[in-house]
């Protein structure tokens, strides 16, 4: 038997490793990416150009991550951060430059996604937020014993933000006296979240219960109306009989659509489990849309065999059922409306070919951060 060789030993990027660095370019979520021993470096709150020291808190599959230390040298689109909690906080990303410079990151983000289609693209269209900050009407907040603000990716301690600016004003009252009055924490022990959200009756606050509980709504009440007019306006050019709106909500997105096509006949589809015994609302099927059966069950409660647009405004994780939706009900037109460009640009890839991208918009919902709402407008050949 021959003897076996020994491996050689790998070199470990061992975390808490000072780094001198030097920004190449910004990455989709937003941070600086460098290149250390060949490797690329991500160290969020950079910008292309920038120089400086950092350290190495975690390496993982051939790349690096690192926090900023200190900054020899800054770029001319750098500005000072409106809010004080931005360098340690992750719930912001972009705020030490302009927003010119914001919508221009976006922008690059977006067409790199979009590159992985087979289908020629046309220019991307960018709808500016009306403002940058005071906007959020929906906050999550995380608990740790005493402490209640944003997770340190870093650390996992909570970091706490009492001067958060991107919070709608009219949740400041409720979210400065969680900060002012700890009393909470007698009923909330150890660790856990809330949230606060604007509703029609004022702030509600909920302890440690699912996202978004009592209903999903955007948090950009503005900029949810500017979406809502370009979901509109994709269909001024074609005459519309039927309406097929997957992850409808209440029907945010498709309710402008109605009052200018009279006659218009609008099947909502979503998950609501307190909707599903109201068995007089026909126009909505309550419907788990990610489960293996739901097309099969779908077309056992509706009439229609063919829809002409089909409306899809699918979660984070995107809707790799798409393709047999639309194989089924051969849409002349199909909208994706989507919070995360990869997952969309996944779904349309398996769409194959035999289509033509119309239109594709850039609404900002969520200025200072990497996060941006994408609408792409179809028609099948």
């Amino acid at each position: 038997m021959k003897p076996r060789r020994p491996h050689p030993k790998v070199r470990r990027q061992s975390p808490n490793r000072p780094i001198e660095f030097l920004i190449e370019s910004i990455d989709p979520m937003g941070q600086g990416v460098a290149k250390i021993d060949s490797k690329p470096c991500f160290i969020a709150k950079t910008l292309p150009g920038e120089q400086g020291s950092a350290t190495i808190t975690r390496a993982s599959k051939g790349v690096l991550f690192a926090r900023m230390d200190s900054l020899s040298s800054t770029a001319e689109n750098r500005i000072a951060p409106a809010c004080e909690h931005f360098e340690q906080c992750s719930g912001c990303h972009f705020l030490h430059t302009d927003y010119e410079s914001e919508l221009t990151y976006k922008r690059n983000a977006l067409a790199d996604h979009l590159k992985r289609l087979s289908v020629e693209t046309p220019d991307i269209r960018v709808a500016p937020a009306e403002q940058r900050l005071g906007y959020r009407n929906r906050m999550q907040l995380h608990y740790r014993h005493k402490y209640l603000g944003m997770i340190d990716p870093v650390t996992d301690a909570v970091l706490e933000i009492p001067h958060c600016q991107v919070i709608d004003e009219r949740l400041r009252e409720t979210f400065d006296s969680l900060y002012q009055d700890k009393s909470w924490t007698e009923n909330h022990q150890g660790q856990g979240h809330c949230e606060l959200y604007l509703t029609d009756d004022g702030v509600s606050v909920q302890w440690d219960q699912p996202y978004a509980h009592g209903g999903f709504t955007q948090v950009n009440r503005a900029m949810n109306e500017v979406l809502r007019e370009t979901v509109r306006a994709q269909l001024d050019d074609l005459e519309v009989g039927t309406l097929l709106d997957l992850f409808s909500g209440e029907g945010n997105l498709s309710d402008l659509i109605l009052p200018e096509h009279p006659g218009i006949e609008r099947v909502m589809v979503d998950y609501a489990p307190e909707r599903a015994k109201l068995k007089e609302e026909l126009s909505f099927i309550h419907l788990d849309l990610f489960s293996d059966t739901a097309l099969r069950a779908f077309k056992a409660r509706t009439e229609h065999t063919r829809f002409d647009v089909l409306l899809v405004d699918p979660p984070r994780k995107g809707f790799a059922h798409l393709t047999q939706w639309v194989k089924a009900y051969r849409p002349k037109k199909l909208i994706y409306v989507s919070c995360s460009a990869p997952t969309m640009v996944r779904d349309l890839q398996l769409l194959g070919g035999d289509y033509r991208i119309e239109q594709v918009n850039l609404i900002d919902l969520f200025p200072g951060t990497y996060h941006y709402e994408t609408l792409v407008t179809i028609t099948f050949k």
